[in-house]
């Protein structure tokens, strides 16, 4: 049986977050969920079945120093983190119901916007990664995973792709870093849009976009030691093929995590130092 491991979940109340937990629950992890809202962990946590091995903790990783507060909490329940999964966001759809339709302009937002969307898709998994990754390269064996999004949506929707970017840029940072440590950084996105509050509050079907399940199979390899040489890629789960085992499953699924190869790199000198020539 597969070594069981202490998991943080962000997000972990609906849609995406609670197929991860169900998923990883179901594969025998200790998971701490955490959300804003303690009802719908509540619900996830009876859902699973899972008993002891499901805690929740409530946060709002939007006010300064919660998140600190949340790696130290989540820290204090099965015993240290093993695998942190940064799934919370705040979405396009708190700006406007119909922002598909009709995309907030970047001059219409304001400072308090901005500030929300980076505090929560950007700023908090990059304090909680920093907070958690020490005592993970210390056992020599983690788990950083972030759930950013679409490359394309990165581009052409304001304020969520933006602040998704920088978790992704940050990400790529931290598998350059923890190369050789046991610890990994990678990325797991739908793929594209997946059936949720937000996408039945623009009026589409749920017929028309895709089923929340495509991530149950990624995040169980993720957080397993098959992936122990698994850094610095981007699983898209709508390619999962379920028929293939997880390994050559994730090859198939994967590219390297944005931005390696984009566009026309920069000249550095020679003497530019170590982080240029990772």
């Amino acid at each position: 049986m597969a070594k069981s491991r202490v998991v943080l979940l962000t997000g972990g109340g609906r849609g995406l977050g609670r197929v991860m937990a169900l998923s990883l629950l179901k594969a025998g992890h200790k998971v701490i969920l955490s959300s804003t809202d303690q009802q719908s962990l509540n619900e996830v946590a009876e859902e699973s079945g899972a008993g002891d091995r499901v805690a929740t903790i409530t946060a709002n990783l939007a006010k300064p120093g919660e998140a600190e507060w949340l790696a130290e909490e989540a820290s204090k329940i099965f015993g240290p983190v093993e695998a942190l999964i940064n799934n919370a966001g705040v979405s396009a759809d708190s700006l406007r119901d119909n922002y598909l339709a009709n995309p907030l302009k970047f001059w219409e937002a304001t400072r308090e916007q901005i500030e929300k969307f980076f505090a929560i898709n950007s700023v908090a998994p990059m304090v909680l990664a920093g907070k958690l990754a020490p005592a993970m390269i210390e056992r020599g064996w983690g788990r950083i995973i972030g759930n950013t999004t679409s490359l394309d949506t990165m581009l052409r929707m304001p304020l969520y792709g933006g602040s998704k970017a920088a978790q992704e840029a940050e990400l790529s940072v931290a598998a350059l870093s923890l190369a050789g440590t046991g610890v990994t950084a990678n990325v797991l996105v739908p793929g594209g849009a997946t059936g949720s509050r937000m996408t039945d509050r623009t009026g589409l079907s749920r017929d028309d976009v895709m089923s929340d399940t495509i991530m149950a199979g990624p995040i169980a390899f993720l957080v397993s030691d098959e992936a122990d040489d698994f850094n610095g890629r981007r699983i898209l789960a709508n390619l999962w093929d379920t028929s293939l085992p997880p390994k050559e499953a994730a090859a198939k699924a994967s590219d390297v995590i944005a931005w390696t190869g984009f566009g026309i790199q920069g000249v550095q000198p020679k003497n530019a130092g170590a982080i240029f020539q990772r």
